[in-house]
């Protein structure tokens, strides 16, 4: 089994500047033991809301951005827009990683994170806790704004880095690495002790099962590909081939990316990640000692070197280090910018947008205000259900809600109030009042049904955004959770087993297919069987459903039902999960992460632990904990661990003929030694190809991510 744990970076000594507080704290009678623990549990209470200030700035800059504009991937500067995309994103994922691990801290405080109702409002914005100048003297106002130099600079100044000698900051703090380091010398101080960080249990803390740096939307192009009639993994000409992926594995001073926290020591560590990963490791450009990946600074430097106006000499570090990066050679100019940059406004309020519209903005609203709700409940979940409440809660609303609803926004023209303007629909990310926590999801709902009742024909709303919206009343009600101080019957478990024991499915009708691809050449797949377009609604008593061509564990268990044994079957089998009616399950190949209706139907690659997609990718414990969509096409490649920038479905079938296959024969001894090839080997030695499901058969498939880098039609 492939284990990601790495020894852990030693902790950096603390500065002189940390050593003259802590010596103050230890030996001054204005300091004792009660303080230094108030101290503690205020300015992590402040570092939390820090990072939850971060994030709705970087996601709406994000989403300004077409990441595969008209002509990508073969221009420089289609794949530039690719490229800021990917690491916009990776930067705040990892803001949700320093928010979770600020959290932990909290958590083994015997603390609760306070994350509802707390995002920064109004727009522009300073941070929690900044002094009112940023590091340039000028005031620092953070604005929503789309991608551009000015909006780069905002940035920039959000992850400034600390000078060596900068000193720890309760209050009116210039950089946030000062928030920390003030945290830290409280956290060294002869005051606090391993023991007070033990007052909960560590395994009720956000668990590093649950965290990955990098997927298939932190991921780009270094050069061009074939996405018009793409080629499977690793194939030249095939997206894998040219992928960079944002973040390293090892970009974390823990043994792990997302710590949990049982001592001094631990604590340190999480600090230690924050301050790399944000400002740059002992002051360089780089995260961590391995030197693999920027800082966020410096990321944000590098793609503001890109672009029109930029002057490494307006950057003045005063200690100079990290050294801002020369022009780029070929620069974005504001035209390109126009060609890839939606018109979104800056600092959108949703009252400012006419009768409709605001209504709609205001319900986006109510579900990121739920998102911060649900984040808040995992530190209430039993342990051993947070990995399957994780995904049917926060990722799902993340990947499959949040994200597809803002992209289906963005392509709509929104009318302004009192004026003749139009510009691209945004969210303005309001602290939405959806009432007190056990009443929030009911009353988020109801602003559901509200909005259809009012809206339900529009035309703008209902091409994409309103089946998006319709999703948020099928998300975890954590109402329960909130009520009173007893853990609620496990519904999530209840719901996993109705899925599994389902007699009665949700069909769709089947539709006629699509033409043959006019552009691709579809020759070789003349004469043999089409892809159909659902997988078969009943099965064999003991059949178990599967993610993928020649993963089928017996004879007539492939998709067209005709394979004459073991892994030999030509394509997937596996469900959607129905989160409106779990026993219900969805006779259709699942689209994305946590969509999968049952154990071995997850598929993998684009999304998903190093762990999940090196030591199965076909696989999975339950429903909703796959990883990715079915079926797993030729084209995919993983983006984490061991079998990065590799194939998937390869990797897959390795496991399939060294692990799955020898259980088969013990159960079943009549078996031949080896399993069988796929079905046409020639065609498909990486799995099912595009171009047979989509080109030859006609009937095309989905599976989610922006970076236009998965090889299936994407979500965006």
């Amino acid at each position: 089994m492939y284990d990601t744990t790495q020894k852990s970076d030693p902790l950096l000594p603390p500065t002189e500047a940390e050593k003259a507080l802590i010596n103050t704290i230890n030996t001054s009678p204005a300091w004792n033991r009660e303080k230094v623990l108030s101290d503690l549990t205020e300015h992590l209470k402040v570092a939390v809301k820090i990072e939850l200030a971060t994030l709705p700035i970087y996601l709406y800059t994000y989403y300004s951005i077409n990441r595969t504009p008209e002509g990508f991937p073969s221009t420089n500067v289609t794949r530039f827009a690719d490229e800021a995309g990917g690491l916009i994103m990776s930067v705040a994922v990892e803001e949700m990683l320093h928010m979770s691990l600020a959290s932990n801290i909290l958590d083994s405080l015997g603390q609760d994170p306070e994350l509802y109702g707390n995002s920064p409002w109004p727009y522009p914005a300073n941070l929690p806790g900044h002094t009112y100048l940023g590091p340039d003297g000028k005031a620092m106002q953070i604005p929503l704004a789309p991608f551009s130099l000015e909006q780069m600079w905002q940035f920039l100044e959000i992850e400034y880095p600390a000078m060596p000698d900068a000193p720890p900051q309760p209050g009116a703090w210039s950089t946030i690495g000062q928030v920390y380091s003030y945290v830290r010398c409280l956290i060294l101080s002869k005051y606090i002790t391993d023991a007070d960080f033990n007052q909960r249990q560590t395994a009720s803390q956000i668990q590093d099962t649950n965290y990955s740096p990098n997927n298939i939307d932190t991921a780009y192009p270094t050069g061009s590909f074939d996405k018009k009639c793409p080629v499977p993994t690793p194939t030249a000409g095939s997206a894998a081939t040219v992928a960079e992926f944002s973040s390293r594995d090892d970009s974390h001073a823990g043994g792990v990316q997302l710590l949990t926290v049982n001592s001094k020591e631990s604590a340190l560590l999480a600090i230690q990640t924050i301050d790399a990963q944000g400002e740059g490791y002992d002051f360089t450009k780089f995260d961590d000692p391995s030197d693999q990946e920027f800082s966020h600074y410096y990321k944000f430097l590098t793609l503001q070197s890109n672009l029109e106006g930029y002057d490494p000499a307006h950057e003045k570090i005063p200690h100079q280090n990290p050294t801002p990066p020369a022009p780029a050679a070929t620069t974005i100019t504001n035209s390109d910018l126009a060609s890839f940059v939606y018109n979104v406004p800056t600092n959108p309020v949703a009252a400012n947008y006419e009768d409709g519209f605001n209504d709609c903005a205001n319900v986006v609203n109510g579900l990121y205000q739920y998102m911060l709700i649900m984040t808040e409940t995992i530190f209430k979940i039993p342990p051993a259900q947070q990995k399957l409440y994780f995904n049917q809660s926060l990722h799902r609303s993340m990947i499959w809600i949040l994200d597809k609803v803002i992209q289906a926004m963005r392509v709509q023209q929104a009318p302004i109030k009192g004026s003749c303007l139009t510009v691209a629909f945004a969210p303005s990310f309001e602290n939405v009042d959806l009432g007190t926590r056990d009443k929030a999801f009911g009353n988020l709902c109801h602003m559901v049904i509200k909005l259809n009742k009012k809206i339900g024909t529009e035309k703008w709303y209902t091409d994409d955004i309103q089946g998006y919206i319709n999703m948020i009343p099928s998300l975890f009600d954590v109402s329960p959770y909130w009520t009173s101080g007893i853990v609620p019957a496990d519904v999530l478990d209840a719901n996993v087993a109705a899925a599994k024991a389902a007699t009665t499915f949700k069909t769709y009708p089947a539709s006629a297919p699509n033409p043959p691809s006019m552009v691709c050449d579809i020759t070789p797949y003349q004469g043999i069987p089409k892809f159909p377009q659902y997988p078969p609604k009943d099965i064999g008593a003991d059949e178990v459903r599967h993610a993928c061509m020649g993963l089928n564990s017996c004879k007539g268990q492939g998709r067209t039902r005709d394979n004459a044994c073991a892994g030999q079957g030509y394509c997937s089998t596996a469900l959607a999960y129905n989160y409106a009616k779990p026993g219900e399950p969805i006779v259709s190949d699942h689209t994305c992460h946590v969509k999968n209706n049952c154990a071995g139907q997850g598929g993998c690659g684009l999304y998903g632990t190093a762990e999940e997609q090196y030591n199965d990718p076909s696989n999975n414990a339950c429903a909703t904990k796959g990883s990715c969509a079915t079926p797993i096409n030729a084209e995919r490649f993983s983006t984490m661990g061991k079998n990065q920038g590799k194939s998937v479905w390869v990797r897959a079938r390795e496991i399939f003929e060294t692990e799955t296959y020898p259980e088969l024969r013990k159960k079943k001894p009549h078996l031949p030694e080896k399993p069988g090839t796929v079905p046409h080997p020639n065609l498909f030695q990486y799995g099912p190809t595009i171009q047979w499901i989509q080109d030859y058969s006609g009937q095309g498939m989905t599976a989610c991510g922006a970076s236009g880098m998965s090889g299936a039609g994407s979500c965006s």
